[in-house]
């Protein structure tokens, strides 16, 4: 499984904030259109990929930290959010 079959938006997450949710599906769009492979993303590589989507507040930072942990791997992405847990 690849972030990619992660693209749904993960409503229902761990944290119960969109904005959480929102940096958690901003993550794996980033990490699928950067080899498609599960791998803890960096804040630096985030805000330049988010820079480049031309959407990008600094206000995303905290969230980030908080996502991150759950979006390095596939069993780590399951435990984000119902939804993520039915991704076949």
């Amino acid at each position: 499984m690849a972030p990619s079959n992660f693209m749904v938006k993960p409503m229902g997450s761990v944290f119960q904030k969109s904005e959480h949710e929102t940096v958690a599906a901003n993550i794996m769009v980033i990490l699928g259109r950067t080899g498609d492979t599960f791998r803890e993303l960096s804040w630096k590589e985030y805000k330049e990929e988010r820079i480049k989507d031309g959407n990008f507040s600094y206000g995303e930072k905290g969230f980030f930290e908080d996502v991150v942990p759950y979006t390095k791997s596939e069993d780590t992405a399951r435990l984000f959010s119902p939804i993520w847990r039915e991704v076949k």
